[in-house]
C-alpha cells in the first residue's frame, strides 16, 4: 500500500490548492456516485448502500484491533507494514469521521427542505392547521436569518469580547438573544417542566402499596427522597446525634448515611447492570447495521 497515496487521500494544507482540488474532486465524485445510485434499481442500491456501510465500518473495526501509533509526530514516516497500516488507518479514521460530519450536515439541510415542503404545501393548499404551518416557517426563517448575522457580526469584529456588553449590542443582537434565550429556551424549559406532571403520575401508581416489592421500592424512595430535604435531614440527624450521644456506630442511622449505603449499594449496582444492558443492545444493533441486517437492508 501506497503511504504517500493515502496522505494525499486524506490530508492538505488548509488553503491549498491541492485541498481545493481534492474537494472539488470529491463534490464531482459525490454527484456521479448520487446520480448513479438514484439511477440503479432498488435491490442494487441497498447492496451498494450495504457494502459502503461496511468499509465504512470495518474501518473503525480495524482501528480498534490494528496496532496504532501513540505519539505520532508530524513527519513521521512508517517502519514495515505493520506501521504502515497504522498510520494510514489513523489517517483514515479522521477522514471517515469528517465524512460522517459532512453527511449529517446533508441530512440537516435535508431536514430543513422536508420542512419547507410540507408546511409551505400545508400553507398554499388551504390546510385546516396551515397557519402553525405559517408560525413554523416564519420562525424558522428568523432564527436563521438573526443567528447568522449575530454569529457573522461576532465572528469577523475586531474585538468579539465587546458584544458580551449591553451598551455595544446591535439590534439584531438583541434580536437573536430574545429569539433564543428569551423564547425558545424559556418555552422548552416550560415543556420539560409540564412533563414532572407525568412523571409524578407514573410514580403514584408505581408507589401504591400492593406487594412487596412495591413496599420496598416506596420506602427506598422515601428515604432518599426526605435526605434531600434540607430540614428533615436536619433535624433527623441532630435526633441521632443527641440519642447517640458520640457514639459512632449511631452515625450510621443517619438519614445522609442510610441514603448514601442505598445509592452505594444497591442503586449503583442497578445502573450498572441497566448500562451493561444497554451496551449490549448497542453493539448488536450496531453489528446489525454494519452487515445490513436490519429490517430493509441488504437480507430483505
Amino acid at each position: 500500500m501506497n503511504f504517500i497515496l493515502a496522505q494525499s487521500l486524506w490530508s492538505a494544507p488548509n488553503g491549498s490548492t491541492k485541498l481545493w482540488g481534492l474537494l472539488a474532486g470529491t463534490v464531482i465524485v459525490g454527484i456521479i456516485l448520487t446520480f448513479v445510485l438514484m439511477q440503479a434499481p432498488p435491490r442494487a442500491r441497498r447492496y451498494i448502500i450495504g457494502v459502503f456501510t461496511f468499509l465504512s465500518g470495518l474501518i473503525y473495526v480495524m482501528y480498534f484491533f490494528w496496532p496504532t501509533p501513540q505519539s505520532r509526530g508530524p513527519n513521521d514516516l512508517p517502519v514495515g507494514f505493520q506501521e504502515t497500516i497504522g498510520f494510514w488507518l489513523q489517517d483514515a479514521v479522521t477522514a471517515v469521521g469528517d465524512l460522517s460530519n459532512t453527511l449529517t450536515a446533508f441530512l440537516l439541510g435535508l431536514g430543513i427542505y422536508s420542512l419547507l415542503r410540507i408546511h409551505s404545501k400545508r400553507l398554499f393548499s388551504g390546510h385546516k392547521d396551515s397557519f402553525f404551518s405559517a408560525i413554523l416557517l416564519f420562525s424558522m426563517v428568523l432564527m436563521i436569518v438573526f443567528g447568522y448575522w449575530d454569529w457573522y457580526d461576532n465572528k469577523f469584529a475586531a474585538d468579539a469580547a465587546q458584544y458580551q456588553f449591553e451598551a455595544h449590542w446591535h439590534w439584531w443582537n438583541y434580536a437573536n438573544y430574545f429569539l433564543f434565550d428569551g423564547l425558545l429556551q424559556q418555552m422548552d424549559a416550560a415543556m420539560f417542566s409540564i412533563i414532572a406532571f407525568y412523571i409524578l403520575s407514573a410514580a403514584y401508581r408505581a408507589f401504591r402499596i400492593r406487594s412487596v416489592e412495591a413496599t420496598v421500592l416506596l420506602a427506598t424512595a422515601l428515604i432518599v427522597m426526605l435526605s434531600l430535604m434540607g430540614a428533615v435531614e436536619f433535624f433527623w440527624n441532630n435526633g441521632v446525634d443527641s440519642l447517640g450521644h458520640g457514639n459512632l456506630f449511631m452515625d450510621n442511622f443517619k438519614l445522609t448515611e442510610i441514603s448514601k449505603w442505598i445509592r452505594d449499594t444497591f442503586q449503583n449496582s442497578g445502573l450498572r447492570a441497566l448500562d451493561f444492558g444497554v451496551g449490549l443492545g448497542a453493539l448488536a444493533m450496531g453489528l446489525r447495521l454494519w452487515l445490513s441486517l436490519e429490517r430493509g437492508g441488504v437480507s430483505a
